[in-house]
């Protein structure tokens, strides 16, 4: 056994010479360790000298002059100690080692003929479990203060998420009337409700209804957010067509995948069958869905919407030809705020999230398969 160059101290509780020296000699023989022995006297208090002196093992006789070891050990538990505790008992004592354990001994070492030459050994294996069990309780007490800190760093954030959402919610919902008074005003103008509009004039309030309605689309993007995060969002359930909603919904976009030049491809289950769902909700999803494919789709290049009918649920699929995600962004595309593209398109970026959250409350599956330069295919599932 290979042991490093070291002082131990080592305090030895036995008022009986030949013990301390049979011990002594023991240690002698260890290489590469020194052993700073001391023992205490008769009169001498014992519990001082532990508190006084840092000792790095404490060897406990059980029977000692006017004394009991067990009591000194129970009363060792209440001190801060550098070190493990053994209690060493004669043959005619060993019927107290279990109890000795138990009253925080790391082991009871019974003096049979020949007991020194194997205690540096069990010393050791203590010492090395001491250690172990401090480091232990260290890193335990580390990890529960951190655990408080983070608690608390937690319920902080929390505190200011909800700051945070409440104000976006006012500020929203204060957006939201200015906002439509002012579209129909400018939409009186511009149909000549004040008097002749020239062209000039006409194209800049056509302009103005446009900035006016994607700042609407804005708002109520905010506004939905809230109502998911503060759960405050109710589902109104009925039994839908999923097919039906995307055939009315593709009618309404067929205008403007055409002026992109852009190809629609369906192919819609024909045994799909009718879901319990919120209606406007995944109509909603879908949307948003879909508006993100043409948004990213070059010109002459597909769109596909697919639907297929699963055991347990209804599976809807949105491919686009656009540029495609890289692996690290496939995690962040449903993130709030967040764009993972390059290129800027005009939008919240809050319909990913949106269809997202819509699509959790149904208890349905969101997600999304991609490959830069190859397009990418949302999927979404609603249970049946």
């Amino acid at each position: 056994m290979h042991l490093e160059s070291q002082i131990i101290k080592v305090l030895i509780v036995d008022f009986a010479s030949a013990n301390i020296l049979k011990i002594k000699g023991a240690l002698s023989k260890v290489s590469g360790i020194s052993y700073d022995i001391s023992w205490p006297q008769v009169e001498e208090n014992i519990l001082r000298k532990v508190e006084d002196e840092k000792f790095d093992i404490i060897l406990l006789s059980y029977n000692l002059t006017g004394l009991n070891g067990l009591e000194i050990l129970a009363d060792l538990q209440y001190k801060e100690l550098s070190g493990p505790v053994i209690m060493l008992a004669d043959v005619v004592d060993k019927e107290f080692a279990p109890q000795a354990i138990r009253e925080g001994a790391y082991d009871c070492v019974i003096r049979e003929k020949g007991f020194e030459e194997g205690l540096p050994i069990i010393m050791h294996n203590a010492m090395a479990a001491f250690r172990a069990a401090k480091e232990r309780e260290r890193l335990q007490k580390e990890i529960a203060a951190k655990k408080v800190e983070l608690e608390a760093a937690n319920r902080k954030l929390q505190q200011l998420d909800k700051i945070k959402s409440d104000f976006v919610a006012n500020v929203a919902h204060e957006f939201r009337t200015p906002l439509m008074i002012i579209k129909g005003n400018v939409d009186i103008v511009n149909k000549g409700g004040l008097g002749p509009v020239a062209p000039t004039q006409k194209e800049m309030l056509d302009s103005a209804i446009n900035i006016v309605n994607r700042l609407s689309r804005l708002v109520n993007d905010l506004l939905d957010i809230s109502k998911i995060e503060s759960g405050k969002m109710e589902l109104k359930k009925e039994p839908i067509e999923m097919n039906k909603i995307i055939e009315e919904n593709l009618e309404i976009f067929d205008k403007i995948i055409k002026d992109k030049k852009q190809i629609l491809q369906k192919d819609l289950a024909r045994d799909l069958p009718k879901i319990n769902a919120d209606k406007d909700k995944v109509t909603q999803a879908f949307i948003n869905l879909l508006s993100n494919a043409i948004k990213y789709t070059p010109e002459f290049k597909n769109i596909m919407v697919k639907t297929v009918n699963l055991e347990k649920e209804i599976m809807v699929e949105i491919s686009d030809a656009g540029e495609g995600l890289a692996p690290d962004n496939l995690d962040k595309i449903f993130d709030k705020f967040i764009r993972v593209t390059a290129e800027k398109k005009e939008g919240t970026g809050l319909g990913l999230p949106i269809a997202k959250d819509i699509i959790s409350l149904h208890n349905g599956r969101i997600w999304v398969k991609s490959e830069l330069g190859k397009g990418s295919q949302f999927y979404f599932t609603l249970p049946k």
